[in-house]
């Protein structure tokens, strides 16, 4: 390979980084569809307008390009801590998988003192967008760890109807995202010394999040699920 060469896949790397995180950055703001391809290759620098186009071929594709360039170190984080639960014996616990699923995402994404990201404000506003990899968690190895802890979760709900348990995921998962992105916000906006200390709410979301995820199903939903029923 040529000199040349290695030269031009470096800058191409270098502009699809750049572009990756004006995504991140104009999807967390403006929503996905608040913002175009060409805008977001200008605010990269990048001089011709289909850059963003050329290297990613569609919107969908860049969505999944900043959550890969966030989850995958998300994903080794919460893999690492897969194992060492299991390795605890404590990998089917409720309250540990909340955690593998909790304290990877905040600490990668607000792990940096003064230095937050815009990705939980972005997941917020990108993750229900249709065909995505995080629509489907067992498509591509980034998303592995999640994917894992879902099923884990998902598996012990034996209190809980089959039919809700997939919402009670998408609650969680809701829920997480929701306190995280606010507090990403707060510390961008300089208003980190009004939070609770970083040990302290992990551990009151971490609370709060098994609480939602194991809640009893009452009377009242149970009654609502038996009428709305699906027959064959």
């Amino acid at each position: 390979m040529s000199v040349e060469t290695v030269a031009g896949n470096g800058r191409g790397a270098a502009a699809r980084l750049g572009m990756i995180e004006v995504a991140e950055r104009l999807f967390a703001e403006r929503g996905v569809d608040g913002v175009s391809l060409r805008e977001i290759g200008t605010q990269a620098g990048q001089r011709n307008t289909a850059a963003a186009r050329y290297h990613f071929g569609s919107k969908e594709a860049l969505v999944d390009a900043v959550f890969r360039h966030r989850m995958e170190p998300i994903n080794a984080r919460r893999l690492a801590y897969l194992d060492t639960l299991d390795q605890d014996g404590r990998g089917h616990d409720v309250r540990s998988l909340v955690e593998a699923f909790v304290h990877p995402l905040a600490d990668t994404a607000l792990g940096e003192p003064g230095n937050p990201s815009w990705y939980l404000r972005f997941c917020i506003n990108a993750g229900l967008l249709e065909g995505i990899a995080v629509a489907d968690l067992g498509r591509e190895e980034w998303t592995r760890g999640v994917h894992i802890v879902r099923t884990r979760l998902l598996g012990l709900l034996d209190q809980v109807p089959q039919p809700l348990r997939a919402d009670r995921w998408m609650l969680l998962a809701g829920y997480v995202g929701h306190a995280l992105a606010s507090r990403e916000t707060f510390i961008q906006y300089g208003r980190a010394a009004s939070l609770t200390p970083h040990p302290v709410f992990l551990s009151h979301l971490t609370d709060t999040a098994v609480a939602l995820t194991t809640a009893p199903v009452s009377p009242e939903t149970a009654a609502h699920l038996h009428q709305n029923r699906r027959t064959p």
